[in-house]
């Protein structure tokens, strides 16, 4: 749950962390229709444009989901510390993780090594091909996040005590770069994220194990730390005066920002870069990334920062919405291998089906059964009963008031 001040539920972070967690929807489906990508699967028809869009969603998506993330667990880690916390977390992030893995995408495995090797048996598949995807990560599929998030609430929560023992120290022997860091100026969390993705440049020269996938996930140290790193910052922003508000504007100076890195970076896909434009390149993503996240904040808080039954529906089942759509996506992409149809009205279809089928499911199924609320959402069955009383109860005084 997104709070704010006071512990108020903040909607303008509820909406844009569902948003971007549904605009994995029609990032999957386009990838099916982007020529010449090398995904789960493929359609003979692209669509020339198409991949362009996915990588106009996949520039900031995750980027600004982990510093989504990190400002509510920030506000999470003030109210309940960070043994609550960490618990929380880990049912919320590792049981769907270990759900999702074991059935869900064991279905998506099937389809796809049926459609290379169309005789294939259930036996082989169970003795042979379950264990090479599990080993290779192959198991995880699209829940990499989830294995991120998890490292980085995890390291946070470990560190917290240590991180708190140090801003007082500096307090103590440093008062003036305490009081910069308690209120510093606009331009560092993008100079930052500018670090972080510089940072990383190289890693592959120190050992091949930095960017090898860690058994039995599909994340790679590389790419927890660009997480962490995103995370970190939404950490720091909970803590400065004004929280995630001061940074949310949905002004065309933003846009404008991000249009021209985001343009920059895809000019330079695929050209041989020197060392100095590669770091170039991966400060203009990180801020393309910041100005995409600035956007969207100040879009929701201007549009969803009141309490809206419909955004508050869509929100409770953004998560299962993510969860289930990559399936849903897959499924819906083989089958239209066979029919003779506009490619972009194939792919309206998939993102509208891959969006709705979800949301009946989570509203008609997850949220009524305690066990798939938990398997599915993390939401431990006691812990369900505690928050849907209070709601029931602020819902009847609101309807005999008036």
């Amino acid at each position: 749950m997104a709070t704010g001040v006071g512990g108020t539920r903040d909607h303008a972070l509820d909406a844009a962390r569902s948003l971007l967690m549904i605009l994995g929807v029609p990032y999957h489906a386009a990838l099916i229709y982007t020529p010449g990508y090398d995904w789960v699967m493929n359609s003979p028809d692209g669509i020339a444009w198409i991949g362009l869009f996915a990588d106009f969603i996949h520039s900031f998506r995750m980027p600004a989901f982990f510093l989504i993330s990190g400002l509510l667990i920030a506000h999470s880690l003030r109210r309940h510390g960070p043994r609550a916390v960490l618990t929380s977390r880990a049912s919320r992030l590792l049981v769907p993780l270990v759900a999702m893995a074991a059935t869900l995408n064991v279905a998506q495995l099937w389809m796809e090594t049926r459609a290379i090797d169309p005789g294939l048996t259930a036996g082989e598949f169970v003795t042979r091909t379950i264990p090479a995807a599990f080993w290779s990560g192959g198991l995880v599929y699209h829940l990499w996040f989830l294995v991120e998030l998890f490292v980085s609430v995890l390291a946070l929560c470990l560190t917290y005590p240590l991180l708190v023992a140090l801003h007082r120290r500096m307090a103590e022997r440093a008062p003036g770069l305490a009081r910069w860091l308690a209120d510093p100026p606009d331009w560092l969390p993008p100079l930052l994220l500018s670090l972080v993705m510089m940072g990383v440049l190289g890693f592959d020269n120190i050992s091949d194990l930095l960017v090898t996938p860690l058994v039995p996930t599909n994340s790679t140290a590389v790419s927890i730390v660009v997480s962490a790193g995103f995370f970190a910052v939404g950490v720091l922003i909970a803590h400065w005066p004004g929280g995630a508000a001061r940074y949310a504007r949905a002004s065309w100076g933003v846009a404008l920002t991000y249009l021209v890195c985001f343009a920059v970076h895809i000019g330079m896909v695929g050209v041989e870069k020197p060392m100095p434009i590669r770091f170039l390149d991966e400060a203009l993503r990180a801020v393309a990334a910041w100005s995409a996240f600035r956007f969207v904040l100040g879009l929701t808080q201007s549009f969803f920062s009141a309490e809206s039954r419909r955004v508050r529906a869509l929100s409770q089942a953004s998560y299962t919405i993510y969860l289930l759509h990559h399936l849903v996506v897959m499924a819906l992409g083989f089958a239209l291998l066979a029919v003779t149809a506009p490619p972009l009205l194939e792919f309206a279809a998939i993102t509208a089906v891959g969006l709705f089928v979800p949301l009946a499911v989570h509203h008609g199924l997850v949220r009524r059964s305690p066990t798939l609320r938990f398997l599915m959402n993390g939401v431990p069955p006691g812990e369900a009963k505690k928050r849907s009383t209070p709601a029931r109860g602020r819902e009847t005084m609101a309807r005999r008031t008036g």
